[in-house]
């Protein structure tokens, strides 16, 4: 009696197919918790090698006492005679691999500020939000205008000190990203208000323009918080006129904000 052989078929086109689908499926999940997850890692080691480079800075003021006095960055320098972390590399505070950001590949950059009479010291990159910093130094500057004897000092005289002395702050593509404004190249320019107190204002700086741009603002940075304007021409966002802040105090600026079109930008 014969027997039937047995086809050895293997795997159909359709089964293939469906493999395959399977494969792109849990590789598009995949791949994105991985990404995730290496990119926290790396934030994660940024934030590590930051804290170490301020650790080290402060080290190194045991040694050069004069660091501690410094309120700008420009006056480390002076005092280092070349960049602050080559100085560091050279004399053995640290490593070369900590001095750049494994997240951008961009050296840090030191950023000084005052606050209440305590020197704070911190390296930055694009990974860190220092706009806090530039608001004590432009908050310095201020001061400094008020001790020469100028009680009642004109914003404009704020905004020409802070250009000469260290220029305006780009607004980073990490604050515009979750605006309307993401692809405008901005500044942030100084604003004290009625009382003192401090905002920002980031606006356009291009050349042949005046220090404060006519006191238009795309956005606003106050207390920790940016806000957008929503004011449009035609259907694109563009500016609002800020020239009547001047008046106002920290206890109405919010007010003052919603009243003239301006909505705080969710982070």
């Amino acid at each position: 009696m014969l027997q039937k052989k047995k086809k050895n078929q293997g795997f159909t086109l359709v089964e293939l197919i469906v493999v395959i689908v399977i494969i792109l499926i849990l590789a598009a999940v995949a791949v994105p918790s991985i990404t995730r997850y290496v990119q926290k890692s790396k934030i994660a080691k940024c934030a590590n090698q930051r804290h170490e480079l301020a650790t080290q800075f402060q080290i190194m003021g045991t040694d050069v006492p004069e660091l501690a006095l410094c309120t700008l960055e420009g006056e480390v320098e002076n005092i280092l005679k070349k960049d602050v972390l080559d100085y560091m590399i050279e004399n053995g505070y640290c490593s070369q691999d900590i001095t750049v950001c494994p997240v951008y590949n961009e050296k840090y950059e030191l950023e000084i500020s005052v606050e209440n009479g305590q020197q704070h010291v911190e390296f930055v990159c694009q990974c860190v939000d220092s706009v806090k910093g530039y608001v004590s130094t432009c908050s310095k500057y201020y001061n400094e205008i008020i001790k020469n004897g100028n009680k009642n000092p004109d914003r404009k005289d704020l905004l020409s000190k802070v250009a000469d002395e260290k220029g305006f702050m780009k607004v980073s593509d990490s604050i515009k990203s979750s605006t309307l404004f993401k692809d405008k190249p901005l500044y942030w320019k100084p604003y004290f208000l009625a009382d003192g107190t401090m905002a920002l204002y980031g606006t356009t700086n291009s050349e042949g323009e005046n220090a404060w741009s006519n006191w238009n603002a795309y956005l606003i940075y106050y207390n920790g918080q940016v806000y957008q304007s929503t004011k449009k021409n035609g259907t694109k966002p563009t500016n609002g006129n800020i020239a009547s802040m001047n008046g106002i105090k920290k206890e109405t600026m919010e007010e003052y904000l919603k009243n003239h079109d301006f909505e705080k930008v969710e982070k």
